[in-house]
């Protein structure tokens, strides 16, 4: 069966200069393959490397990359992986060749550039036991990932649900570029999965009584203090 792994947790931080925006990165490991959901920006390139080199792998030795959607904080390090396949939605391609919105600036597209992008669409089995599952509102051509584990069903989201407060509420947060869609998916995603990998949030599980929880204590983030860089 399929294994799922935060590489890195995702978190949801603000300052009064913006959010450094840490999304969630996920490993999933089926039948000796390996993918790689989401990739955060270039603050954590470094992070994303450890990670993967601490489970003896580096960026070439991932077969496919799923991009949950084309913000900024999801997107940057893709040209890591630029020997894998990259599974994206047709509708994110082309929100992105017309961006919107000030998490889609606009070069956003030309991070795509000279990499081997496949269409995908609701239902397709990118790993044994892992199938893409649409999930729009939060831009157009977001997308999931449903990952059959021996535990259950976990649900990779980005930012479709980007934590628990979300998943709870029902209520899309941010500028969703459809909200009545980013609402219909959030209660998908709440009917399907017994475990949820939010876009900034730690796994969560349902309970016996169907509500949801954080499956383990929150990680905290090390603030190591003031930069010396200029």
């Amino acid at each position: 069966m399929p294994t799922v792994t935060a590489l890195l947790n995702g978190y949801s931080l603000a300052t009064d200069q913006g959010s450094p925006a840490f999304c969630s990165i996920v490993l999933v490991e089926s039948e000796g393959r390996r993918l790689v959901f989401d990739f955060g920006h270039v603050g954590r390139r470094r992070a994303l490397r450890r990670e993967l080199a601490e489970r003896g792998f580096e960026p070439a030795d991932i077969d496919t990359v799923v991009l949950s959607h084309g913000h900024w904080d999801h997107i940057q390090n893709i040209d890591l992986f630029a020997g894998s396949r990259v599974v994206v939605h047709p509708a994110e391609l082309t929100f992105l060749a017309n961006p919107a919105g000030p998490h889609t600036p606009s070069w956003t597209s030309s991070v795509l550039a000279g990499l081997e992008i496949t269409e995908t669409a609701e239902g397709d089995e990118v790993l044994p036991g892992v199938q893409v599952i649409e999930l729009p509102g939060h831009t157009p051509g977001s997308i999931g990932l449903s990952v059959a584990t021996d535990d259950g069903t976990v649900v990779l989201t980005g930012d479709a649900v980007p934590t628990l407060d979300v998943l709870r509420s029902g209520q899309a947060s941010g500028q969703p570029t459809g909200p009545e869609q980013a609402n219909a998916s959030i209660a998908r995603v709440a009917a399907l999965a017994d475990f949820v990998l939010p876009g900034h949030d730690q796994l969560l599980r349902r309970t016996a009584g169907g509500a949801f929880e954080t499956a383990q204590p929150r990680t905290p983030l090390v603030f190591r203090g003031a930069s010396s860089v200029r």
